[in-house]
């Protein structure tokens, strides 16, 4: 085999995912001295929901496993304490520590981001000998290159919905009932309930993670917000602005515990009749973090590239760096007026 594999559109070179896994990944796991896995910055529900399940299956293994996180910053706070709860808070390691485990042997996962600028710890990355990448965002000019597997899937609703694949082929046991709801969590999460880039391998997916135990009624509580989180949340819908089709907000620099509210402010603006698309943008520190959404009438992942983010078609998100947030909503109109432009220019022409 070589010495790096890519599975790109569905295809794993020659082999199915199945086959993969045992052959390369399941390999690369048992000869390691300790894998980490670690998603982006602001890790939300399908990136820790995929990764807490790789943690899981590779101790299943026998190997050392934690996830990385900063538990400050995650907005994934829920999950997070429902494994403290459980007493098995200590798959979470703050990157800090993280380092310190890395050898020659440790082989590093990527879950739910090819892009080495949105890492949670780019350092743990460059420390790392064997990369693995499990992403199901459109490939980005810019993205990790010397990964020993490339498991890339842009047409898949989730990196949960593809590790909901693999750990079929693991070990039984691989995973408990915690992982399951994490990864139908990951999966309602960017689905939007099963609304938006569903497939057969979509709900295929859902239901061996209910055969793993997973209880919906307890997977609809991950998505429980606090009083602090609803009241931030109504203000950036109600900051919201009409522009072309499109909902912006902007707001004020939100607290640590109600930064999830940005994500739930720009999907309750396409609730909105006439927007086709909303963006919502909050300052942090000395920049400013913009989170787009839509129905699929506007692909946002086009808009919020032109901004150095990225994402998918319906969901996608930048950061902003030395800016202030009223120059951020004109870089934000500046990109939509550029979006609609080249639709414009890529439309048949119906008069000929």
């Amino acid at each position: 085999l070589p010495d790096a594999l890519s599975y790109e559109d569905g295809a794993f070179i020659s082999c199915g995912v199945g086959t993969a896994y045992e052959g390369i990944l399941r390999g690369e796991v048992s000869g390691s001295d300790n894998v980490l896995v670690m998603g982006h910055r602001f890790s939300d529900l399908d990136c820790l929901g995929s990764a807490v399940a790789m943690a899981a299956a590779s101790r299943s293994l026998g190997r050392p496993a934690y996830v990385v996180t900063q538990r400050a910053k995650t907005l994934a706070a829920e999950l997070v304490e429902r494994y403290d709860a459980a007493g098995r808070g200590d798959l979470f390691m703050e990157p800090d520590y993280a380092m310190g485990l890395v050898t020659r042997k440790t082989l590093l996962i990527i879950t739910d981001t090819h892009n080495p600028t949105m890492l949670e710890w780019g350092p743990l990355y460059e420390a790392a000998q064997t990369v693995v990448v499990i992403d199901h965002h459109r490939k980005m000019v810019a993205h990790i290159e010397n990964a020993v597997i490339f498991y890339h899937e842009p047409y898949s609703s989730s990196a949960s919905e593809m590790v909901a694949e693999l750990v079929q082929y693991m070990p039984s046991g691989a995973i408990s009932r915690l992982e399951a709801e994490a990864l139908l969590a990951g999966i309602m999460l960017d689905t939007r309930d099963f609304t938006l880039h569903t497939g057969v391998r979509t709900f295929e997916a859902a239901a061996a993670l209910r055969r793993y135990g997973a209880e919906t009624e307890r997977v609809r509580q991950l998505f429980d917000v606090t009083m602090v989180e609803y009241n931030a949340k109504a203000a950036l819908v109600e900051a919201a602005q009409m522009y072309k089709g499109c909902a912006i907000s902007v707001g004020g620099e939100l607290a640590p515990e109600a930064r999830v509210a940005v994500a739930q402010a720009a999907n309750d603006l396409l609730t909105i009749q006439g927007v086709d698309a909303s963006f919502v943008a909050v300052p942090v520190g000395t920049g400013v973090n913009v989170s787009a959404r839509s129905l699929g009438a506007v692909n946002v992942q086009v808009i919020m590239e032109s901004l150095g983010g990225g994402g998918h078609q319906t969901m996608a998100a930048a950061q902003l760096k030395h800016i202030t947030p009223e120059a951020a909503r004109a870089r934000i109109q500046t990109a939509i007026d550029q979006y609609r432009e080249s639709q414009k220019k890529s439309a048949p022409d119906t008069k000929k």
